[in-house]
C-alpha cells in the first residue's frame, strides 16, 4: 500500500520567462524515504450554457472542472468577474484528505512528492487563502486540513475510467478499502498514466470535482491523473525544469491542490463562484507569480511539506479579490 501523499498550480508563459532574470536561488532540503502504509486514521449546479461554462453533466450529475493550458483561454471572466457566495455548506470544520492511488504507481515520483504535500498544506500560508472564505454564518474555511489515509486500488474498475467510475472507486474504498465514511473528508482518486477518464481528461480538463451521496453520506471527492503520456504539455507548467525533475509529477501536484481549494470553498457545487461558474482555482490557473531557482536549477514558487513546488495561484476574496499565494 502506498503512504498518503500531496499537490497545487499560477501567471502566463511571458511572466514565467521573465522571471528568470531576477530568479534567487532556493535550497532544496534531501527528499525523505517512505515506507508503504495504508493506514487510514450533490446540490447539483445548472448545466452549462453556451460560454465555456465548465460545469458539465454527467449521468445526472454536476461536476466542476480544471482547465488544461488551451481550455483556459477560453473561459470569460476569470479576472474580470468577481467571486460570490451562493449559500451552500463550505469545509469549515477540519477537514481530511483521502488519497486513492488507482493503477500502477509503482516507482512514481509523485507518491512522495504528493505524499508531502498533503501533509503540509494544513496550517500553511498557501491554505490561508482558502480561509478568506467564509459561509452565511461568518464561519471560514478551515486551514485544519490533514492527510487521514491511503489506498491503492490496482485497476479495480479497469484502465477507462468514466465518471460514473470513478464515483464507484470511491465508493468501494470506502465500502471494502479500509478508508472511513467521512462527511469532513476529500477523497482524491489519482490515476496512473495507463488509466484514461473518458470524459476528457487531457483534452477538456486536467482534474475535477464534484461529490455524491455514498455509504449514506455526502461525500466530497477529486480524479486527478497522471498527465505524461495523454496531456504532457497540456496540463503541465510552460517552464523546466521543474522541482522535482519529473513534469507530469510537478503538474500533479498543481491540479491536485487546485481542485482541493476548490473542495474546500465549494465542496457541493452550491458554494463560491463567479457568475460563469470559474472558481478560485479556476480563475488563477495557469498563473504563478514570481518564480525562483532552486540550487539544482528548477523553477519553483512555493516551499511547502519540506519540498520545493511550482503550483498555481488561488483566488482571494478579502481583503480585496484577485490571485495570491499566502494570505
Amino acid at each position: 500500500m502506498h503512504p498518503a501523499r500531496t499537490v497545487l498550480m499560477s501567471v502566463g508563459l511571458a511572466a514565467l520567462l521573465a522571471a528568470s532574470a531576477a530568479a534567487t536561488p532556493v535550497v532544496a532540503a534531501p527528499a525523505p524515504t517512505y515506507a508503504r502504509s495504508s493506514t487510514a486514521v450533490a446540490h447539483p449546479k445548472p448545466a452549462p450554457g453556451a460560454h465555456g461554462r465548465h460545469r458539465a453533466r454527467h449521468h445526472g450529475r454536476a461536476k466542476a472542472v480544471m482547465p488544461t493550458r488551451a481550455t483556459a483561454a477560453l473561459r470569460p471572466g476569470l479576472t474580470s468577474e468577481p467571486m460570490s457566495y451562493h449559500g451552500g455548506r463550505l469545509m469549515t470544520a477540519p477537514a481530511h484528505v483521502y488519497l486513492v492511488w488507482y493503477g500502477d504507481w509503482s516507482g512514481r515520483p509523485a507518491v512522495p512528492v504528493l505524499t508531502d504535500l498533503v501533509r503540509g498544506f494544513g496550517g500553511s500560508a498557501y491554505a490561508a487563502t482558502n480561509a478568506t472564505y467564509t459561509d452565511g454564518s461568518g464561519r471560514h474555511v478551515t486551514t485544519d486540513v490533514t492527510l487521514a489515509g491511503s489506498l491503492d486500488d490496482t485497476y479495480s474498475h479497469g484502465r477507462t475510467l468514466t465518471d460514473a467510475a470513478v464515483r464507484s472507486v470511491v465508493r468501494r474504498a470506502v465500502t471494502r478499502g479500509g478508508l472511513p465514511v467521512d462527511p469532513a473528508g476529500v477523497y482524491v482518486v489519482l490515476t496512473s498514466s495507463d488509466v484514461r477518464e473518458s470524459s476528457g481528461f487531457g483534452s477538456r480538463y486536467c482534474g475535477w470535482h464534484t461529490h455524491a451521496t455514498i455509504g449514506g453520506a455526502d461525500l466530497a471527492y477529486v480524479f486527478a491523473g497522471d498527465p505524461s503520456t495523454q496531456a504532457p504539455t497540456g496540463c503541465a507548467a510552460p517552464v523546466a525544469p521543474t522541482p522535482s525533475g519529473d513534469l507530469a509529477t510537478d503538474a500533479l501536484a498543481s491540479t491536485v491542490v487546485h481542485e482541493l481549494d476548490e473542495a474546500l470553498t465549494d465542496p457541493y457545487l452550491d458554494g463560491w463562484y463567479d457568475r460563469w461558474f470559474n472558481e478560485n482555482g479556476d480563475k488563477c490557473a495557469w498563473t504563478y507569480g514570481p518564480l525562483q531557482r532552486t540550487a539544482s536549477g528548477a523553477w519553483t514558487n512555493l516551499r511547502m511539506g519540506g519540498r520545493d513546488l511550482l503550483v498555481q495561484r488561488n483566488w482571494v476574496v478579502a481583503p480585496t479579490q484577485g490571485c495570491a499565494m499566502g494570505a
